[in-house]
């Protein structure tokens, strides 16, 4: 017959009710953030799930902040093609109305000065900053991307910014794809004397396949025009009267009206394309809430039962432990 000490006893009756009190204290701290995984032993499963998931929306944090950056970005430049398009199209006006006979020399001039406050503010826009960043110097951000003459001081690079999980979008524009042509093309070159007195008037000055002028240099070279040197050729015509000029400059302006367009066209896909970025991020983190509720949340039915049930067990171990434990020799003496 073997016996059982009362040691035995007392370390019997702690650990049941050690075991019991844990599944309580567990349950209920379940129960005060209802939250089903307390600790990875929990649900390994589920807990890998939620690092993932956790993981997945700090990304999406981020991704979100690299949308609004290039969101501010794109905006700023939209915002300058919009204002370089309305300089453009006001300059082909102007030229379009000068290009005739019918006015002299002294409107031509006053016509001038606003070709060149048209080319200031186009030279303004050309170095447009987002903060201390210019807005078309490729990636020389802090480097002035066109000097007085319309020389582009910039690189051919763009900025890529990561907007989802290996999708990378252009951010900006460079000077020279927006303000230079593509194409190298036949550019009338008018280069006037420095002494303003000595500036010749129309008959003085023919286009190269004509006489050539003495008091101005007029020709035809094979160039990639700009923006700038564009309204300079324009502005330097209608100082000389020169309407024939004027006419040849004409289509030099539609192409780079068109090219300032077609940007603007892109720079709308791209915002486009950011919006439903965005959108698609903001579902993601909806569907990760979901499933991040359906792992770790508790079901409430079902941890106030089994808090309940784990509360009656360490009951009734508390009240089996004092009968046991408050037997004496006496009592069995009787």
């Amino acid at each position: 017959m073997s016996r059982v000490s009362e040691n035995s006893s007392i370390h019997a009756i702690k650990h049941s009710v050690g075991k019991t009190k844990s599944k309580v204290e567990d349950l209920q701290i379940k129960g005060s953030n209802m939250k089903r995984i307390q600790k990875p032993s929990d649900d390994p499963i589920g807990n890998v799930d939620l690092l993932q998931i956790r993981s997945k929306n700090i990304d999406a944090q981020q991704y979100l902040r690299n949308l609004s950056f290039a969101q501010t970005n794109l905006g700023f430049t939209e915002t300058v093609l919009e204002e370089l398009t309305d300089i453009l199209t006001k300059a082909k006006e102007l030229a379009i109305g000068q290009a005739s006979d019918i006015y002299n020399p002294e409107v031509r001039q006053s016509v001038s000065k606003e070709i060149h406050q048209l080319r200031l503010q186009a030279l303004a826009l050309a170095n447009k900053r987002n903060g201390n960043r210019y807005l078309f110097a490729g990636q020389k951000l802090l480097t002035k991307p066109f000097d007085n003459d319309g020389k582009y001081l910039g690189d051919k690079s763009k900025i890529f910014i990561e907007i989802n999980k290996d999708v990378f979008i252009p951010i900006n524009l460079t000077g020279e794809e927006l303000f230079v042509d593509k194409e190298s093309r036949p550019n009338v070159r008018l280069v006037l004397p420095k002494n303003p007195e000595e500036i010749p008037h129309q008959e003085e000055i023919q286009l190269p396949n004509r006489s050539p002028a003495s008091a101005a240099e007029v020709g035809v070279e094979s160039v990639r025009s700009n923006i700038f040197d564009e309204l300079s050729s324009l502005e330097n015509a209608l100082l000389t009267n020169n309407p024939d000029i004027v006419q040849n400059l004409l289509e030099q302006l539609d192409r780079s009206i068109d090219r300032v367009i077609a940007h603007r066209t892109q720079i709308g896909a791209l915002s486009n394309n950011i919006s439903n970025a965005e959108n698609n991020i903001e579902k993601m983190k909806l569907l990760n809430e979901e499933y991040k509720t359906k792992v770790e949340d508790a079901d409430v039915t079902e941890l106030f039962s089994n808090l309940q049930k784990e509360q009656n067990i360490l009951k009734a171990t508390y009240q089996a432990s004092g009968t046991l434990m408050n037997q004496q020799l006496m009592d069995f003496l009787r």
